[in-house]
């Protein structure tokens, strides 16, 4: 601050504070670099809790230093707040080709496991086309045209599943990971939806007769019909895994 007040326009409280953060993390790694720790094994990270701070900040470190950088927005909250927080800021830095490893950082709800931090950090990853995790699974918000629970729940169903199943999938079926999949509600947007997918269904909404026809790799593969389509299209999805990614022998 004191050198801050010689400038012949003094910056503003925040951009001192900018300065001394990128600053003092490029000093320490230069006295570590001195004491002998090779730059490849040093990452910077500098915490703040505001994502405009962070975004400033982390640009300036790329900018002036070639060290490795680890991004996290800190303390950023709860639940939805934490996690749009912490996507605003990462993506924005992640975007611009700033960033090595990252961390989200979410102070979980009585009860919730602390997991919820790495799937939030992955789905970053993930919906930025960086890196890929899980199938991904998409479903329309719900509109007047759905039926009032249906599509919501096979979506959760599906989604759930596929996470549940990745840790043996990795190895049983190499690149399972890139696979699309579509929960549809109704006949408006179901169809083109579940044919840009790899397998997606298109569920019957109000007043559409009960049937639900499946498309798989773009087109219409067979129609499900009953009380138990949900366990019917995840065995479609079982099968449709099985047969494009299991490792021919």
């Amino acid at each position: 601050m004191d050198e801050n007040s010689q400038r012949p326009t003094p910056w503003d409280a925040r951009q001192v504070m900018y300065e001394a953060l990128i600053a003092s993390a490029i000093d320490s790694a230069q006295m570590a670099e001195s004491f002998g720790l090779p730059a490849r094994q040093i990452i910077l990270s500098c915490k703040v809790s505001g994502v405009q701070d962070l975004i400033a900040v982390y640009q300036g470190l790329a900018q002036r230093c070639s060290y490795a950088l680890h991004l996290g927005l800190t303390e950023a909250g709860m639940g939805t707040k934490g996690t749009v927080a912490s996507t605003a800021a990462l993506s924005v830095l992640l975007q611009q080709g700033i960033g090595d490893t990252i961390r989200v950082s979410l102070t979980p709800a009585p009860g919730e496991a602390r997991t919820q931090e790495v799937v939030v950090a992955s789905e970053i990853l993930q919906a930025l086309g960086l890196r890929t995790f899980v199938p991904s699974v998409t479903a329309c918000p719900g509109c007047g045209r759905t039926t009032s629970t249906t599509f919501q729940e096979l979506a959760k169903q599906i989604d759930d599943y596929l996470r549940q199943s990745m840790p043996v999938w990795r190895t049983q079926y190499p690149g399972v990971e890139s696979m699309k999949v579509a929960v549809m509600g109704c006949i408006v947007n179901g169809p083109g939806e579940s044919k840009h997918a790899d397998i997606g269904i298109s569920l019957p909404g109000t007043g559409e007769a009960p049937a639900a026809p499946v498309y798989i790799d773009g087109e219409k593969a067979l129609t499900l019909r009953g009380n138990n389509i949900a366990n019917d299209f995840q065995a479609v999805v079982e099968r449709y895994i099985q047969q494009r990614f299991g490792v021919q022998a």
